[in-house]
């Protein structure tokens, strides 16, 4: 047997899709435009990302941190309440994600293969998590006992631990067997090298690493791609 263990954000949907568009909503400015936005907004959400898991701050506190400090480093014009609004604008388009065409024609084409386990791994808060998992209904493909929130475990991605714990809820004990998709190489992809597991890394955004540090299995830049490449490895 096959497991696939996806990422949510950016994997499943299109998290920085709603990020841009909320800072363009409060700020006025096309933020499409500022090519140094969205890894500025990553870097910035690694800096807080364990109180929120840990529960030590609130989504909404997070992100407003998050918009304020972004728009403070590239120099966007913006008022003293603008992260807070843009948080709020951001919490806003969360509650209307789903999931893209490709990803729904691909989760359908795995959920009847006898042959394939499907998993997540999911970083982030337990309660904003667990409701993108119910607003992308993901319990059409993949059971709430093979998703692993970080704020419900005490361990995020790239942490080995994490990788551990969903190697006790799969069928499948060969690591060599086991394939995590995401679209973080940072996260999803060092994480699952470190593990012992294989990975495919949707590289949506089509980032070129330092030479020497692709260590992926695979590397797709659309979802079409990931499609056609299970396709050709599990499904024909």
């Amino acid at each position: 047997m096959t497991s696939l263990v996806f990422d949510i954000d950016d994997t499943l949907y299109s998290r920085q899709d709603l990020f841009i568009k909320a800072a363009s909503d409060v700020t006025g400015q096309d933020i499409s435009k500022i090519e140094d936005f969205v890894d500025t907004f990553y870097r910035v959400s690694d800096l807080n990302t364990r109180q929120l898991e840990k529960g030590l701050i609130s989504t909404i506190e997070s992100n407003t941190w998050r918009f304020a400090k972004v728009y403070e480093q590239l120099g966007i014009a913006a008022d003293d309440t603008a992260g807070l609004r843009t948080a709020q604008r951001y919490s806003e388009l969360q509650k209307q994600i789903s999931l893209s065409p490709g990803m729904e024609r691909t989760l359908s084409a795995l959920r009847d293969c006898k042959t394939v386990e499907l998993a997540i791994i999911t970083a982030g808060s337990s309660e904003h998590q667990w409701l993108k998992y119910d607003r992308l209904g993901m319990e059409r493909f993949i059971p709430k006992d093979k998703v692993i929130v970080a704020g419900d475990v005490g361990c995020s991605k790239p942490d080995v631990k994490i990788f551990r714990l969903m190697e006790d809820r799969l069928n499948e004990k060969d690591r060599n067997n086991i394939y995590m998709i995401g679209d973080s190489y940072k996260h999803d992809i060092s994480g699952a090298v470190a593990a012992g597991w294989r990975s495919i890394w949707l590289n949506r955004r089509k980032k070129v690493l330092r030479r020497g540090d692709s260590v992926q299995d695979y590397e797709v830049n659309t979802e079409q791609q990931l499609l056609d490449l299970i396709s050709e490895m599990i499904l024909d």
